[in-house]
């Protein structure tokens, strides 16, 4: 009695080892219910080759039977295969993999029985496949006689099948597969049909074993939640394929290599140590030596990885140094001249464009491409917003010498169309978790509130962190997502990250049912708690983007130390009116001491006409001046600090100047860097000032 196609392919995955219904329905894309049905076919028949099956708690369906008996099943299911229908690019693919796999040379007539052509078809499929290889700086080598086989450095092969996993998945559906959570969709006879359904993703998803990746995700979390380092949901991915294949070749021993002048200014970010404690956890946990080299190509993905939130974003760049919250404010400035719209006031775009730019500088020093999924619709419906993203990197381009791929100016026209069409008009509370990046998700997030503004989108996360919203927002009973999953416990829409208009329909439709059975539980004070707290970050963006810190100023004579002061800072205070600003610190000084008694430190500081935005310089003198400290007594200062508030400040600008006279007075720790400090840990020290007294 002959098997039919699918006992084939369930016999030919026992023969492996042992496997669970579960499993089985997954690697064959039916329901479970559906192999059950299989089995007691399979045993029968099975009978004829004196072989059976056996089912055992904890281990599942094993094929049982002495070797030779087993044998002759395996020669009888040879003959019974069909291979599916490949196209060429399908069959390349698979010839590639197979490549990779294995060290030793394969017979051209090998794999023209494989794929049941003929060898000249073979032929040509492997000249495809040499202009493939070349673009990784790897080499095809055909010997007559002995066959053909893959030479190059490991640099290019893991990137090569890194690339093919992203052109068979996208980002959803590995972040499903990472998460246990792929739906099925139903196929017309009712038989649940997996949406990764063909033998090349079926291939390369058992190029990285599945129990390492159960350890290397809980490595991964452990050390990111113990550094409070919040990847996004792309980059976690990425991050997560580089290392899965990373291992696997090290088992198989193909170590990566790195230029060591490029290891050792890795070696020095804190991303390097953030790499080495990982590594550590994965060589306890996977019995693996790792090499510094492999620590140096995490290193430079988490270097080049985009943040999943805005949350920490004024923290993150003031730690490391501020530069891309200039360039943020640069680009959105020129995008809003552009477009009529002042779309650098938008803190929440203005954040989450920091918090791309900071590695996208790095992914472009190091040489990195970043991949966009969305790069061909944006250029198809959004080319105006490409166009205006094109322009405004101009003065990124020429500050690093760098020219920006259109996958990172796809990004930047995200948050420019984020900024573009945000809109407050909400009402049915629901979350928003999406497997891109912020700009993307910010941009989706715009379009659902223009197109539909009865929906309050109470928290925009990844799908990493959708059950941490969940449980912050308990009274939400709906999700919009761009990853397939399914829920018991809230309504789950599902739509595309640049949503078309039959989704929009589909979402409205959905809403309106959701609207009749909605009963209104937000606190009016939420909203302006979080306003209150969007404001002060803006005030201290504002304050660190125009941070000036000077040395090594002569100043001869005390009645000219003013002059000499506002004379340093022209260049630095933009669109001010210097004469306004010099009258106003001049009658401040008249009123009373500002040098802070014992510190040689003085403040200067007042209300003007002169500036529209608060301003903030530190300027060292090469030689102490003599001024009246708060006690009415003499004091040499050697440090001034200016603060500058506009004539009629917003509330949080004097409340954030307040808090840093404060700690002037109080902590002896931020007189010493106002003394001695570098910039950044100047400004490290004013953003732990400012959010010391947050909740």
């Amino acid at each position: 009695m002959d098997f039919t196609s699918r006992e084939i392919k369930i016999l030919n995955i026992l023969l492996e080892g042992p496997s669970t219904a579960g499993k089985l329905a997954k690697s064959l894309n039916v329901s479970r219910r559906t192999v059950l049905r299989d089995i007691p076919s399979i045993f029968d028949k099975l009978k004829t080759y004196d072989a059976t099956l056996e089912t055992k708690t904890g281990i599942g369906i094993s094929l049982v039977g002495e070797i030779k008996n087993i044998n002759r099943l395996k020669e009888k299911l040879a003959l019974s295969y069909i291979p599916p229908k490949l196209s060429p690019k399908e069959r390349q693919h698979l010839i590639i993999l197979s490549l990779l796999e294995h060290k030793e040379p394969q017979k051209l007539l090998s794999f023209a029985m494989k794929y049941r052509v003929t060898e000249a078809t073979i032929s040509n499929d492997l000249d495809a496949c040499e202009h493939i290889f070349l673009k990784y700086n790897l080499k095809l080598m055909r010997r007559p006689g002995v066959g053909v086989w893959v030479k190059g450095p490991e640099k290019g092969i893991r990137q090569l099948v890194t690339d093919l996993f992203y052109k068979n998945f996208n980002e959803g559906q590995l972040i499903s597969i990472l998460k246990d959570k792929l739906p099925t969709a139903r196929d017309d006879a009712g038989v649940a049909t997996s949406m990764i359904s063909d033998e090349i993703k079926n291939r390369l998803l058992k190029l990285v074993d599945a129990n390492m990746i159960e350890q290397i995700e809980q490595a991964l979390k452990e050390i990111l939640d113990e550094l409070k380092f919040p990847l996004a949901d792309s980059a976690y991915v990425g991050l997560m394929v580089h290392i899965a294949l990373a291992m696997e070749r090290l088992k198989g021993g193909e170590p990566i290599c790195m230029e060591g002048n490029i290891l050792s200014s890795l070696k020095s970010s804190d991303e390097f140590i953030l790499a080495e404690k990982l590594g550590a956890r994965l060589e306890e946990s996977l019995g693996i030596k790792i090499p510094e080299d492999e620590m140096g190509y995490i290193t430079m993905h988490l270097l080049g990885a985009k943040l999943r939130t805005t949350h920490a974003a004024n923290e993150f760049f003031a730690q490391d140094n501020f530069e891309a919250a200039h360039m943020a404010r640069e680009i959105l400035t020129h995008a809003g001249r552009k477009l009529g719209e002042d779309l650098a006031g938008d803190i929440i775009t203005l954040e989450g464009l920091i918090l791309h730019l900071k590695p996208a500088i790095s992914r472009l020093k190091l040489g990195m491409d970043i991949r966009n999924p969305l790069l061909t619709q944006l250029k198809q419906d959004y080319k105006e917003l490409m166009d205006v993203a094109c322009s405004s990197v101009g003065s990124f381009e020429k500050k690093y010498g760098l020219k920006v791929p259109e996958s990172e100016i796809g990004y930047i026209a995200l948050h420019i169309g984020a900024a573009l069409e945000r809109k407050r008009h909400k009402r049915v509370p629901v979350i928003l978790a999406c497997a891109s990046g912020i700009g993307s998700a910010q941009m989706l997030a715009s379009r659902l509130q223009k197109e539909l503004p009865q929906i309050n989108i109470v928290d925009v996360v990844s799908f990493l962190d959708l059950n941490r919203s969940i449980k912050k927002y308990p009274y939400v009973e709906t999700v919009i997502t761009t990853v397939p999953f399914e829920s018991d416990s809230f309504n789950v829409i599902q739509v595309s990250p640049l949503l078309d208009e039959a989704e929009v329909e589909k979402v409205r439709s959905q809403v309106k049912i959701l609207e009749k059975s909605f009963v209104p539980t937000f606190s009016p004070g939420e909203y302006k708690k979080n306003q209150s707290k969007d404001d002060s970050n803006h005030v201290l963006l504002d304050l660190i983007q125009g941070f000036v810190l000077k040395e090594n100023i002569s100043v001869n004579k005390k009645d000219k130390l003013l002059d000499r002061l506002i004379l340093a800072l022209k260049d630095d205070l933009h669109d001010a009116i210097i004469d306004e600003v010099a009258k106003d610190l001049q009658n401040r000084e008249k009123i009373g001491g500002c040098a802070v008694p014992g510190t040689s430190v003085s403040i200067l500081h007042t209300r003007t006409r002169g500036i529209y935005n608060p301003f903030l310089a530190v300027l060292r003198l090469i030689k102490s001046v003599p001024m009246q400290n708060m006690d009415g007594k003499i004091e040499d200062v050697e440090t001034i600090l200016i603060m500058l508030l506009p004539e009629k400040p917003q509330a949080d600008a004097v409340n954030v100047m307040g808090k840093i006279s404060v700690a002037l007075l109080e902590d002896s720790g931020f007189v010493r860097l106002l003394k001695k400090g570098s910039g950044t840990d100047i400004i490290k020290e004013l953003v732990r000032i400012t959010r010391k007294t947050e909740c």
